[in-house]
């Protein structure tokens, strides 16, 4: 995802501090409102759209960098799930597999043990696949960021 401005490329970093900033959000309830939580160390940024004070799991992440060229600067990166969503998947498919082995192991049919684990794969997906609603919410916010003024 890239979202182009013709700002500078420090213009484009105070706005994104700016924007980002927890005193935007003030009034907010911590625990019930979802807020865009925001962490920038130099040129890489991270967002999440989620309580101030709490974690959802598998909601979508954004991760980027602020980057400059001759025409002005843009934010690029990926939406992703958060590191534990990662873990937290991967455990789960260690589980599942080990349950499978153990159906294998008794003579299940093969074919029941193929439908679990396309039932697992598609439970992944749907958790670990972005969300269209949240991705349309980044980029509104992007979008407020990078145009000029």
């Amino acid at each position: 995802m890239i979202m182009k401005s013709k700002l500078t490329k420090r213009q484009l970093t105070e706005r994104w501090d700016e924007r980002t900033s927890p005193q935007r959000f003030a009034g907010s309830d911590d625990m019930f409102d979802n807020i865009f939580v925001a962490d920038r160390k130099g040129d890489k940024i991270k967002v999440a759209f989620k309580p101030r004070t709490g974690t959802y799991l598998f909601s979508t992440v954004f991760r980027g960098r602020i980057t400059e060229d001759e025409k002005g600067s843009a934010i690029t990166g990926k939406y992703t799930k958060s590191d534990i969503d990662y873990v937290l998947a991967g455990i789960l498919v260690i589980i599942f597999t080990a349950v499978l082995k153990a159906l294998y192991d008794r003579h299940i049919g093969a074919i029941k043990i193929y439908i679990g684990m396309l039932i697992c794969a598609a439970i992944l997906f749907v958790f670990l696949v972005p969300k269209r609603g949240a991705i349309k919410k980044y980029r509104e916010l992007f979008k407020d960021i990078t145009q000029n003024g």
